[in-house]
């Protein structure tokens, strides 16, 4: 009953960490959405070369991503 949390600052630095690896990629793909659909509507007749380019940029955001939460996962895993 008497015992306490003690690792908070640990803990808020864990969650922090957490947040930018998921945040991060998460902004990274709205901003490549929006810029996306606003190339679409000013030039349709292009529409599938700049899906594959944006394809290619997600696949390297979601690449990167991956793997910086990999490694989160085993650093905090031992």
């Amino acid at each position: 009953m008497g015992e306490h949390f003690i690792y908070w600052n640990e803990g808020l630095i864990f969650i922090g960490v957490l947040m930018v690896l998921v945040g991060v990629p998460c902004l990274a793909v709205a901003i490549l959405g929006t810029r996306l659909i606003n190339h679409i509507g000013r030039y349709p007749m292009r529409s599938a070369r700049m899906q594959l380019n944006v394809c290619l940029q997600l696949m390297a955001v979601e690449t990167v991503s991956f793997f910086l939460l990999w490694v989160f996962f085993r650093i905090f895993s031992d």
